[in-house]
């Protein structure tokens, strides 16, 4: 059996090779590769500790990134770097695909080791040292071999004291997928993009109320190196770029307040002008003196029609961290078990049931490039684990048909939907489309129309929602500490809401509360529009994910470790929501203004 696996692992990198070297630069004397592939196919043929199971998978991951940040405040620049890192992460599986280490929790969670520190990541040299790069693969190799046996032992430990009602295989079998990509875009000049951030930065700082601001480009390369023992092998390169803005100020009374301006792409080409980035910025300033000046709502239950943005935020924020399908680890600990079973995703149990109104439709599809002109900020032909990116079919007609997921299989999902990004499950380009929807025209007559009915002396607009990722905390500042009111869901308050009167008329308010939003909310939504708002933002998925580590490609994607994704939206009209002011302590204004200001 050993020869017959020798003939099959030799002709299995054989293939690997070719599939590499015939559209790759970096071909079969690619020292990176030849490193991975050469440890890959001894620890497969050899790798055993006594009389302890050997292996049955293996995947080697390889990320070289190139990362450039540069950050200013008030036109001055605080941060400028750059910098490359090269990790590697090892998966190692014994068992069977059946019943393996993973999918388990242990407590306590015994010795520690270089694998076990940030999910089985480390750091291996960037220069091409054949000897030295095999060796950092054998040792964490070797390390996630011990864990890995540690973890089936104490699962299979657990097992024999516990039935169980459904047995769900540990690990799909999918298809392997060969894939090169060479094309390596560089990064922008440093000291153009600090002169950018810098002048960009300087002009929050003529807004005489604007008391804190940041400004800050971060820009990333990221070349990903995956091969497995099934076969499966692919060179990824994921450009990406992200230019925040975000400003703060306090109104009379003290309460924060806060905006963004974002921009997302692939280089510094994908970014407007610079005319349009300082207009926007302008307008940043502008928003912030008038939400300063408008008044406080009290309470509000109505109609509330959620436009552009506000829209896009509100589904990315509420609905779309319950689209994965995270499988509940077992562990050998109650406590730890039923703390699991709290976090279990309530979508598990709704397929075939229906989810959002009658009229619209969801999908995700990480292989688009552009919706509706729009360039998408998520693209990708293979996922972390090697499987091939395709058009996943969420909801239609308000029906859940299914949830994104990975390997790890979950009930009634079987297989992956190539949605493994990072160290879990995420979306990617999610696109919502109304049947029959109505113009924006049509969408705001019948906003009136639910008002007048209501008997209400006004409706409610939000146009613009927080980011729980695009917020300035300075330290020392106490304007983040204010409380708000919560709903189902930790959404972000409203930063642009209007009271909306029958004859048309608009009042700007500020500082809105929305409560009792949650998933069942969006089964009452009554209408939505044709067109959609097309939009990046970080991605946050609360309470889907157990222990959750941060890649490198997490960091370069998102700000502060969460990663993008992009959602088309429409405008959203609800039948019935809550809105009041918040709750408890507010924060104190400065005792005099800021000491200089731009005229």
């Amino acid at each position: 059996m050993k020869a017959c696996w020798s003939c099959r692992f030799s002709l299995l990198s054989a293939l690997i090779l070719a599939a590499l070297g015939a559209p790759s630069a970096r071909a079969a004397d690619d020292v990176l590769f030849k490193a991975l592939n050469d440890e890959l196919q001894r620890s497969m043929q050899k790798l055993q500790l006594g009389d302890l199971e050997k292996p049955y998978f293996i995947a080697y991951t390889v990320q070289d990134a190139k990362y450039q940040s540069v950050s200013a405040t008030f036109g001055s620049l605080v941060s400028k770097t750059e910098s490359r890192y090269r990790l590697l992460t090892v998966e190692v599986r014994v068992g069977d695909y059946a019943f393996d280490n993973t999918n388990f929790l242990s407590m306590p969670f015994g010795s520690t080791g270089v694998t076990r520190l940030f999910g089985g990541t480390i750091t291996i040299p960037l220069d091409d040292d054949y000897r030295e790069i095999r060796r950092q693969v054998w040792l964490a190799t070797d390390g996630a071999y011990k864990k890995a046996l540690e973890d089936l032992a104490h699962k299979r430990g657990a097992s024999r004291n516990r039935s169980q009602s459904e047995r769900l295989s540990d690990f799909s079998k999918e298809e392997p997928v060969r894939l090169a990509e060479d094309t390596t875009p560089d990064l922008a000049n440093l000291e153009d993009s600090a002169q950018l951030v810098r002048e960009l930065s300087a002009i929050l700082r003529r807004a005489k109320d604007v008391d804190i601001s940041d400004v800050h480009l971060r820009a990333s390369t990221l070349r990903t190196l995956y091969l497995n023992s099934e076969g499966t092998t692919f060179t990824r390169v994921t450009p990406s770029l992200a230019l925040i803005a975000v400003a703060g100020t306090q109104a009379a009374d003290g309460m924060p307040l806060q905006d963004f301006a974002a921009w997302f792409g692939r280089s510094m080409k994908d970014l407007p002008p610079k005319s349009q980035l300082s207009s926007r910025l302008e307008d940043l300033n502008k928003r912030l003196g008038e939400l300063r000046a408008a008044p406080l709502l009290d309470r509000y239950n109505g109609p509330v029609l959620f436009e552009g943005q506000a829209a896009a935020e509100l589904f990315s924020q509420v609905f779309a961290p319950k689209l994965l399908a995270t499988r509940r680890p077992s562990a050998d600990d109650a406590r730890i078990e039923a703390y699991l079973g709290a976090m279990d995703n309530p979508f598990l149990d709704k397929i075939g049931a229906r989810v959002l109104p009658d009229f619209l439709n969801l999908v995700d599809n990480p292989t688009l490039e552009e919706y509706a002109k729009t360039p998408l900020a998520v693209r990708y032909a293979v996922d972390d684990e090697g499987v091939r990116a395709r058009e996943t079919k969420l909801v239609e007609h308000g029906v859940l048909k299914t949830l994104l997921s990975t390997r790890s299989p979950v009930s009634g999902i079987e297989h992956s939907t190539g949605n493994r990004r990072g160290q879990g499950i995420l979306p990617s380009n999610l696109i919502l489309t109304a049947d029959n929807g109505l113009s924006e025209q049509a969408l705001r007559e019948q906003f009136i129309k639910l008002i007048q009915q209501r008997r209400k002396e006004f409706g409610i607009v939000v146009r613009r929602l927080g980011n729980p990722a695009l917020k300035a905390s300075p330290e020392g500042s106490s304007m983040m500490f204010v409380q708000r009111g919560r709903g189902e869901e930790d959404l972000e308050d409203p930063i642009a809401a209007y009271k909306v009167f029958p004859d048309g008329h608009e009042e700007l308010i500020r500082n809105v509360d929305l409560t009792g939003i949650g998933l069942s909310t969006f089964k009452d939504i009554v209408a939505a529009s044709s067109t959609s708002t097309v939009y990046a933002a970080p991605f946050t998925a609360r309470n889907t994910g157990i222990f959750p580590t941060i890649s490198f490609f997490e960091l370069a994607q998102g700000e502060g470790g969460k990663p993008l994704i992009s959602v088309a939206v429409p405008s959203l009209l609800f039948d019935d929501l809550t809105l009041r002011k918040p709750t408890g302590n507010i924060p104190k204004p400065p005792a005099f203004p800021r000491p200089i200001a731009d005229n």
